[in-house]
């Protein structure tokens, strides 16, 4: 810690002057004072609400200050903003630390930074010994503490060793900041390399994008640009190569084409023959897996971890699809039609039948086909039997509605296979698998490569597997295409439902999902033949500004006629989050229409409301709410948001509160496994990039009872006629032909 002698003032008075009333916002970006104590701190100390004595005065800083200690002084940048409850706060963007300056101060500080040995007592004799020199005299000359009643060699020592490591740990912090590391992250990296952590930092930057979660290849380079290192070094191309393939993986790619990693690679100033050079050291090192291909540019190249989890599906698939388990008496679904009044057609009853028979069952159809009828016959059919079946889906909203069109109990995947959000493990696996004799899986085009790859390493022996769910769907999020890929492979039971029934053919979002599937654009209500359909519209706008008022006129004057209610039935959905037509614009203005008082939580420039729809942008395993989960703000305490996510009220607060956005407009990707009352669908020309087939048809069929798409007439039809959304790099499908014969490994390793 550096220390410098302040200039003499009256005990515990002020050194720093400043206006007694807090200024005009946006006339003074700096907010200088002592910061003397916290309102609220997060975990990490990346987030807090403290009050700093600034003259006379207290103001309030929310923001990255959790790190200060009491009595410190500091000097923070940011801007003045008005919260609605809480009155005027200084919202924090960086903070700079400094020693206390006040006899005061520095009696806080000695208290609040517990060092051993140094109770509060002996802080105020201390300071009371040495007054404003204290701070210099502990740093530069530490015996003179003995001068102090109670002050022994032990005890010294204790301070002297508490204080050269707090000193060791302001500087490293004061570094990391430096380079544009955020608090939470700084202290993951010391807590991570304790004493070593410059010398790592500045010689090794590109060793944390394996150690650190949160630091990727970017923040490393800049960290090596500023320290001076060469570029040319091989570490970087190794750290770029991993970096690129993990992004791969984000964009829904098993692997990277050895010419495609190049490419990339070249964008990151990283050159083909230092691409080539690190994917083969990178191999030798058993981090990424290579496969031989007859032309070498196609050579695809593995993150390891993805490698092993798709042999490991693809080998258990095919030992599931080549066994099938005894069956426990015959298949006959009459009884359990007659039961549930109903009657299924010739492909239904075909692919019951086959689910009771195979191991591994696949059934996938479009809207209307029945899917959920085959579901309710199964489990009926399988208990019947003496067979214990498990439901899941990918979310909760997915299994809240399986559960309700079923009457059995299903679960997320991750509460199936009892996921423990302190390690991120599953307790379920092939040392402790789960207890059926049946598992179905439903809106199975969003399970991707890894979940699948736990799910099926709990499965227990003669356990059968049935995936329903879409295929013309968007694929999953994650990495691969696990539904697309089995249906297209051959190598196991498919059961495709083309017949749709005859109250859903009167359906105009049947009709049109099935428009669509066939590549031709979707008619709108007042053109359909014999006289119209009431549930499905088309407004054609020329331009973005044009469509999103048709939107705010149909949100709120046409569907409240129709009995929606905007608040709770109506979901808008577009293809991306920029633009006039994006969820970010979207949202501000529908917030602005339907929802614009109220209290409200300000959290980077966003305010979310009390009766706001929100949405959970990433998983929180703590609060067990996930990445497209959905809830409605109900109250507002503080600098906490209490959102009821389906019935369980979470109170969110600080960083957490960055994983919530806006939910009333959203993006298709998101709305995967979710049904509403109504939906409107935007598109545009700025969404050409994204207007795809299984795009539009996700959208339509997320409507249970009313749909529109509004936009722009060319996005309308080029999203209906252009197939395309398939371009994955994956390899499931090839890898399970492979292995249909073999038997099946144990274990993901």
């Amino acid at each position: 810690m550096t220390s410098s002698t302040p200039p003499a003032g009256p005990p515990g008075g002020p050194l720093i002057t400043a206006p007694q009333r807090p200024p005009q916002e946006g006339a003074r970006p700096h907010l200088d004072g002592e910061l003397v104590g916290f309102l609220h701190q997060s975990t990490d100390g990346a987030f807090a609400i403290a009050r700093v004595r600034v003259g006379m005065d207290e103001q309030i800083a929310v923001g990255p200050v959790g790190h200060v200690a009491v009595g410190q002084t500091v000097r923070l940048s940011g801007r003045w903003t008005e919260h609605p409850r809480f009155g005027r706060r200084f919202q924090v963007e960086r903070a700079v630390v400094e020693d206390p300056r006040t006899v005061a101060g520095i009696e806080r500080y000695l208290i609040s930074a517990a060092i051993p040995g140094l109770g509060d007592a002996f802080a105020r004799r201390v300071v009371e010994a040495f007054g404003v020199e204290t701070l210099r005299v502990i740093d530069e000359q530490p015996e003179r503490l003995l001068e102090v009643s109670g002050i022994g060699q032990k005890r010294l020592g204790e301070i002297k060793e508490h204080w050269a490591r707090d000193r060791r740990n302001r500087e490293l912090q004061a570094t990391l900041r430096g380079y544009g590391l955020s608090q939470a992250l700084a202290n993951k990296i010391i807590d991570r390399y304790g004493e070593k952590t410059l010398s790592l930092v500045q010689r090794t930057p590109y060793r944390l994008c394996e150690d650190i979660v949160g630091v990727g290849f970017r923040t490393a380079d800049l960290i090596a640009r500023a320290a001076g290192l060469d570029l040319n070094d091989p570490s970087r191309a190794e750290a770029a190569a991993l970096f690129l393939l993990g992004q791969a993986e984000g964009e829904g790619h098993c692997f990277l084409p050895l010419a495609e990693l190049v490419r990339r690679a070249e964008r990151l100033e990283v050159a083909p023959p230092a691409t080539q050079a690190a994917v083969q050291a990178l191999h030798e090192r058993d981090a990424v897996a290579r496969y031989p291909a007859a032309d070498p540019a196609a050579e695809p190249i593995y993150r390891k971890v993805l490698d092993e989890a798709e042999e490991h599906v693809a080998a258990w698939l095919a030992e599931l699809a080549r066994q099938a388990p005894p069956r426990r008496g015959p298949v006959d679904t009459g009884p359990d039609e007659a039961a549930l009044s109903l009657q299924l057609n010739a492909q239904q009853r075909g692919a019951v039948e086959t689910a009771l028979q195979s191991g591994l069952t696949i059934i996938t159809g479009g809207p209307g086909t029945g899917k959920t009828t085959i579901v309710r016959v199964l489990m009926r059919a399988g208990g019947r039997g003496g067979e214990r079946w498990l439901l899941a889906a990918p979310t909760g909203r997915a299994a809240r509605r399986l559960s309700e069109t079923t009457g059995a109990e299903a679960r997320t995947l991750h509460r199936l296979l009892e996921f423990n959000p302190g390690d991120g493990s599953f307790a379920r696996s092939h040392t402790n698998p789960l207890e059926a004799d049946g598992v179905l899986v439903d809106e199975a085009s969003m399970v991707d490569l890894n979940m699948m790859a736990f799910l099926v390493d709990a499965l227990p022996a003669g356990c059968r597997l049935v995936l329903v769910g879409d295929a013309d769907q968007l694929p999953s999020v994650g990495p691969g295409r696990v539904l697309g890929e089995l249906v297209e492979c051959g190598a196991v039971p498919v059961c495709t439902l083309t017949e749709v029934y005859r109250q859903a053919a009167d359906s105009g979002i049947v009709r049109n999902a099935w428009r669509i599937h066939r590549g031709d654009p979707p008619i709108s209500g007042e053109r359909e033949e014999g006289g119209g359909i009431n549930d499905f519209f088309v407004l054609n706008r020329d331009s973005d500004e044009a469509a999103a008022e048709a939107l705010v006129r149909v949100v709120t004057e046409r569907l409240p006629r129709l009995g929606f209610d905007p608040l709770r039935d109506v979901q808008i959905l577009t293809p991306m989050h920029a633009g006039l037509l994006g969820t970010e614009a979207l949202n501000l203005r529908l917030q602005a229409v339907l929802n614009p008082t109220g209290d409200a939580v300000t959290r980077g420039g966003r305010q979310m409301r009390v009766g706001d729809r929100v949405l959970q942008v990433r998983n929180d395993y703590d609060n067990e709410i996930f990445n497209g989960d959905t809830g409605r703000v109900v109250s507002v305490n503080g600098p906490r948001l209490d959102v009821d996510f389906d019935g369980r009220i979470i109170g969110l607060s600080g960083e957490q509160l960055d994983d919530l956005a806006l939910a009333y407009a959203i993006s298709i990707h998101k709305s995967q496994g979710s049904e509403y009352p109504a939906v409107l669908v935007l598109l545009s020309r700025a969404h050409r990039v994204m207007l795809r087939r299984n795009l539009l048809y996700t959208a339509i069929t997320r409507a249970r009872r009313f749909c529109c798409v509004i936009g722009d007439p060319w996005a309308i039809r080029t999203a209906a006629r252009e197939q395309g959304g398939v371009e994955r790099y994956c390899r499931l499908g090839e890898r399970l032909s492979r292995w249909t014969g073999a038997p099946a490994p144990h274990g993901l390793g």
